[in-house]
């Protein structure tokens, strides 16, 4: 069974005085049903790199939630992981702020996209075959052709132009802005490249 390890969202609780991970359990409970052992990270380690050597997952799936700088904690021990699963090559999927973590680590940048918040829309490229498709979106920031990273490439994107999934150019990296856990039933296109992805290593 891969081991799988997933970045959770960091939240504050004021009322209990706690600062939490937060993993929405949709997603945990899809890659167990896929036949994967969910690892979510704990955000609150000293040293992200002997925690990620001592852990040793398989695959790396970054999850949404927290833009990018409000939780330092979340970006160091995301970017060790970033570091880890590039020398040992390992399959990386991104989810929404996972897609902007891999874009901000590769060098690109984001540019804030009004429209896009709670709302579905239409998606075309490679990923889908060049045939249109709608999904889901909940983002507030977004990466432009312009803005994209070094060694990625462009998978998919809206009429606006922004960039809705992208992979690495020679590591088996893979990235979306939606949601697939959000769906009442999840896609099977999804299923798909996200089992390919962290079963062989293979990209779409």
């Amino acid at each position: 069974m891969k081991r799988v390890a997933i970045s959770q969202r960091r939240d504050a609780d004021p009322n209990y005085r706690e600062v939490r991970d937060c993993l929405d359990i949709r997603f945990a409970k899809l890659l167990w049903e896929w036949g994967f052992l969910p690892l979510p990270l704990a955000s609150g380690v000293s040293n992200p790199s002997t925690y990620l050597h001592a852990m040793s997952p398989d695959a790396i799936v970054f999850t949404g939630g927290n833009d990018i700088g409000s939780a330092p904690e979340r970006d160091a021990l995301e970017t060790a992981a970033l570091d880890y699963a590039a020398y040992y090559q390992l399959p990386v999927f991104g989810i929404c702020r996972g897609l902007q973590m891999l874009n901000h680590y590769q060098g690109g940048h984001l540019r804030s996209i009004s429209g896009h918040v709670a709302i579905e829309h239409t998606i075309s490229g490679p990923l889908t075959q060049h045939s249109p498709r709608t999904v889901n979106s909940y983002h507030k920031y977004a990466v432009y052709p312009d803005t994209l990273g070094n060694n990625l490439r462009a998978l998919a994107w809206v009429e606006d132009g922004s960039i809705e999934a992208l992979c690495h150019t020679t590591l088996p990296w893979l990235a979306i802005m939606w949601h697939p856990e959000r769906d009442s039933q999840i896609n099977a296109a999804d299923k798909a490249f996200i089992t390919m992805l962290l079963t062989e290593g293979r990209l779409p």
